[in-house]
């Protein structure tokens, strides 16, 4: 790509999205919704000015994914998801099994094959975890107990989704390992379990070097070598890169306050994220919704998307009141970024269609849509101030 080119698609990418986000919000919907329709209007299937197979877009748009997970990571301590620990496990294996089940259920019913059936269920596995918690800051709610349980259940249920898509691609290039998977399994364990446990105290342990090392905005560069760092490995392992930069973030938290972290990082993702999203929305293809046999299959994978992940959470809270059940639900429903990124995988294999990939896209445009409102009817009348994860309001 010449430099020319590479600044001019920079530009339109970057103020499309910034401009029908301003107008999305406009309208009270979150600024994705605005974003992944700029992607729409940029891509292939409308005006043409922007490639999906365009490498080095596609590498910026994964680089913006990777540092929302990273500002998500930053905001969590892990005191408080231990606080909510046993809860928040069970609404991710919960919000794991019955979007499995019923996914390749319903698929299965409908004719689909196997391999593809499998892909769709994996797409709605996954929580996007930055569309919700965004709400509920905004409504002074992130240090809520619904939102400690819903940031630990969707990280849990991004692992499984993402140990998932190893098996997945692995049966659809015929190629599958029982060794190979279990070896995955153990070295996420290994990987989350160590840096949730240890990786809080060895960075509190360098805060002394990292003040001595002679670089500008020492701390900020070093935050950023580590989420890109763990991101690295994560992807090594067989994980997601978003995984390690969330927990690049977990793991800095305390220093994150003491050097201005989030608000350096902040800046950041406001101007890396929206290529993610754009980039998400040049695969769709609008003209596919007039098709009624794909609109249809479109609302029913979106129905069960939100129905699946409801139930699960409501079941695995059954010590929670009604209202908090609700709650935790409703902020589990969004899958946003990460059954983007499978319905992306499925395609690359040529495992699934265009169209299928289109319904994909189309359940997690509809969630993200619908989630917003949805959290805003579940906390009525909430007051802006926050409660402690112990306590439920």
């Amino acid at each position: 790509m010449e430099t020319g080119n590479f600044l001019f698609y920079f530009f339109i990418i970057f103020t499309s999205a910034k401009i029908l986000g301003a107008i999305s919000i406009r309208l009270k919907m979150p600024a994705i919704i605005g974003e992944l329709a700029a992607g729409v209007l940029l891509g292939n299937y409308v005006l043409g000015i922007i490639n999906t197979s365009n490498h080095v877009l596609m590498s910026f748009a994964e680089i913006g994914v990777i540092f929302l997970m990273f500002y998500v990571g930053l905001e969590i301590r892990v005191k408080d998801l231990f606080a909510v620990g046993r809860t928040a496990i069970l609404v991710g294996i919960l919000g794991v099994i019955f979007p499995l089940l019923m996914g390749i259920g319903s698929m299965l019913l409908l004719g689909h094959e196997i391999i593809e059936s499998l892909f769709v269920a994996t797409a709605i596995l996954a929580t996007s975890v930055g569309i919700s918690v965004k709400v509920l800051k905004d409504l002074g709610l992130i240090k809520h107990k619904v939102a400690y349980i819903v940031l630990g259940a969707a990280v849990l249920d991004d692992i499984f989704a993402l140990i998932i898509l190893a098996l997945v691609k692995g049966l659809a290039r015929g190629k599958f390992q029982a060794a190979e998977f279990v070896l995955l399994i153990m070295e996420s364990l290994v990987f989350i379990g160590f840096l949730t446990l240890w990786g809080p105290k060895l960075a509190r342990r360098t805060r002394k070097w990292v003040e001595r090392i002679n670089i500008p905005e020492g701390p900020f560069v070093l935050s950023i070598i580590l989420c890109l760092g763990l991101a690295e490995l994560a992807d090594i392992i067989g994980l997601a890169a978003i995984i390690g930069a969330f927990m690049a973030g977990v793991v800095i938290d305390e220093l994150a306050g003491v050097y201005d972290l989030e608000n350096k990082v902040k800046y950041v993702n406001e101007f890396l994220l929206p290529f993610f999203f754009v980039m998400m929305g040049a695969h769709l293809d609008p003209g596919a919704f007039l098709k009624p046999n794909l609109l249809f299959l479109t609302l029913l994978v979106t129905a069960i998307a939100v129905l699946s992940k409801m139930v699960g959470s409501v079941l695995a809270c059954w010590k929670e009141n009604w209202k908090t059940r609700i709650q935790i639900g409703v902020c589990m429903v969004p899958r946003g970024e990460v059954g983007i990124i499978v319905g992306m995988v499925g395609l690359s294999l040529h495992t699934i269609t265009k169209d299928m990939y289109t319904v994909v896209l189309g359940m997690s445009l509809l969630t993200t849509l619908i989630t917003p409102p949805l959290i805003l009817l579940s906390f009525k009348k909430k007051r802006r101030k926050a409660s402690s994860p112990g306590k439920t309001e």
